[in-house]
């Protein structure tokens, strides 16, 4: 059965007071349990630009503790640490009993240097030195174009799924949903919420988007009836994102 899982950054840091930042992360908890009951899963992200937040399995694991019924997981961009650091970071994610791990490369962090540790190689050395039972589930990003060299690679270090980067078609990632199939994996695709705040998001991207909320759900729908999963992200309005998944819920 497909899932709808929502993404929620973490508070970011910079020029925050402990105060501003408790009060931050009231607020998402406080999202959280708008969630609850709307969608399958929380999903903790990480800035892929590398804004500095508070550490996405600080966050997640906070979240986990107040909601223990709830699935929550939590991104690692993985070039912000060397290898032996990043595993430290799966580990603490198994330690707080998260549920799922997303693991992105990310670009270049904002401040600070970043390192050559590929997600795959690190799901790679986790399979292999950690049992598969202690672990949560750990799923990598896949991009929309077709690279067959590139998925194989990933499916090498045994990812529980993918979770793919924004889309705006089913036909972008049909030819992805039938690897999926054939390697007994999850497969979930990114939509951006049709909030018109959510523009500033789509052009950054290049994304040929517009927040038409009538093609939005015909998308859900056909995802759904393929057996994809959605991680609705919503980076400019919580409120508009949520009645999204709200109509989303509707539907499934």
């Amino acid at each position: 059965m497909p899932t709808l899982e929502y993404e929620l950054a973490p508070p970011k840091i910079i020029g925050a007071s402990p105060l501003e930042l408790e009060r931050s992360l009231t607020s998402l908890y406080s999202r959280v349990e708008c969630l609850k009951g709307v969608v399958d899963r929380v999903l903790v992200t990480s800035s892929v630009i590398g804004i500095p937040r508070l550490p996405s399995v600080f966050t997640a694991a906070s979240v986990k503790r107040l909601i223990p019924e709830l699935w929550v997981g939590c991104s690692i961009r993985t070039c912000d640490y060397l290898l032996h650091q990043s595993f430290k970071v799966v580990s603490e994610a198994s330690v707080a009993r998260l549920d799922g791990v997303l693991l992105v490369y990310g670009d270049k962090p904002i401040f600070g240097s970043s390192y050559r540790n590929y997600p795959s190689h690190l799901l790679k050395i986790v399979r292999q030195f950690t049992p598969s039972t202690s672990l949560p589930k750990i799923y990598l990003s896949a991009k929309i174009q077709q690279d067959k060299v590139n998925i194989e690679r990933k499916l090498e270090s045994k990812p529980d799924g993918f979770i793919t980067q924004i889309i705006t078609d089913a036909q972008q990632i049909l030819w992805l949903r039938d690897v999926c199939k054939a390697n007994n994996i999850e497969l979930s695709a990114t939509l951006l919420a049709p909030s018109p705040r959510n523009l500033t998001s789509a052009t950054k991207m290049g994304l040929k988007w517009q927040p038409d909320e009538d093609l939005a759900i015909q998308l859900v729908q056909t995802l759904f009836n393929e057996g994809v999963g959605i991680s609705l992200t919503s980076p400019w309005s919580f409120k508009d994102g949520l009645e999204f998944a709200k109509k989303i819920k509707s539907v499934m």
